[in-house]
């Protein structure tokens, strides 16, 4: 379902942006002919509520994003045919449809509402900066990583400062932590918080250097303190370092900024379960679940939970449940191995 759903916004993007940025001729002039008038409009009220949303959703917080979300909504109120108000919109949902797919939440509501805006945009003026820069991070998020680049290359043509568009380049092209794309990104705008988060990411998932990691997660905490995948991925990098104390102190301020984030909770069950407090650890734990019945780790460690509570019964559910999630991801193969000789065990064959 996913690829399919993935597959079917893919070809609506291509299809309007193959016909608004590199159509006919006399399509190209109604595209020019609508950027200028998206260029009047740059000392206009909607402009003004353009700004405002831009400045909100960089904020990288809940309520930044629905701060942006209602900004671009009054832009689009004055002014039906304004192309940056759209473009902004689909960023933003994109966005939050990645942070959901990231969290196995329904997402697919909110990319299509990203697709809806962007194609919008496209519409009224697919050569402007900002609809070429929501079409590469919608790509970037759809994973179709070489039309992400394109468009991203597109952006930095007309507007080589671009600090977004250097971290979407960054991204779609392999994720280095030494990349000058990256650096060049920071660089413009040192209060970018999505690019030391993924930065952070970077160091973690794929160098293993979880120093560093840390390094990039404070900062991004720092920039944006208010919000919660800032200090969840801190705390989660934190806790690989033994440090669980202060793991558990990031988590407890993902949840009080999020009280539904269910990473947070499963996250700080595993730290309290580390820190044999297996009682607190099954709370924590099972308030994730209700949250998210489809995130395989927290079943995992609240079966290990309630086997070091001689819960049998409990343990092996949960174990079965967790293999039925993680079963074909290859990053679970040894905890699947795991979870099958806890069950010979607690099975007594």
């Amino acid at each position: 379902m996913t690829k399919r759903f993935f597959s079917l916004l893919v070809v609506g993007f291509l299809l309007i942006s193959v016909l608004g940025f590199e159509g006919t001729a006399n399509s190209k002039e109604k595209s020019k002919k609508k950027e200028e008038d998206n260029n009047q409009a740059k000392d206009s009220k909607e402009m003004e509520y353009y700004n405002k949303g831009r400045a909100a959703y960089l904020l990288f917080t809940p309520k930044g994003f629905q701060k942006a979300i209602d900004n671009y909504n009054k832009a689009v109120e004055l002014n039906p045919n304004f192309a940056p108000a759209y473009a902004g919109l689909g960023e933003v949902y994109s966005l939050l449809g990645h942070f959901n797919l990231e969290e196995r939440e329904d997402y697919e509501d909110l990319y299509n509402n990203s697709y809806k805006n962007v194609t919008k945009a496209l519409k009224l003026g697919a050569d402007s900066k900002e609809c070429q820069r929501a079409l590469a991070l919608s790509y970037l998020h759809l994973r179709r990583l070489k039309e992400a680049e394109s468009a991203a290359k597109r952006v930095l043509e007309k507007d080589p400062n671009d600090a977004e568009s250097h971290y979407i380049l960054w991204a779609a092209t392999g994720r280095n932590t030494e990349s000058p794309l990256i650096k060049k990104a920071i660089e413009l705008n040192p209060k970018l918080a999505i690019a030391y988060l993924d930065l952070g990411k970077s160091y973690f998932y794929k160098k293993g250097d979880y120093a560093r990691a840390i390094s990039q997660f404070e900062k991004a905490v720092e920039i944006a303190p208010d919000s919660p995948q800032t200090h969840n991925y801190l705390g989660t990098a934190l806790r690989t370092r033994g440090y669980l104390g202060k793991a558990v102190s990031e988590y407890q301020k993902a949840i009080e900024l999020d009280p539904n984030y269910p990473s947070a909770y499963t996250d700080l069950g595993i730290a309290l379960f580390y820190m044999n407090k297996h009682d607190e650890s099954i709370t924590k734990l099972k308030k994730a679940i209700s949250l998210n019945p489809n995130y395989p780790d927290a079943y995992y460690y609240l079966a290990r939970a309630f086997e070091s509570t001689k819960s049998t019964k409990d343990a092996v559910a949960n174990y079965e449940t967790f293999i039925n999630l993680a079963k074909g991801r290859e990053r679970y193969s040894g905890y699947i191995a795991s979870a099958r000789e806890s069950m010979v065990k607690l099975n007594g064959k």
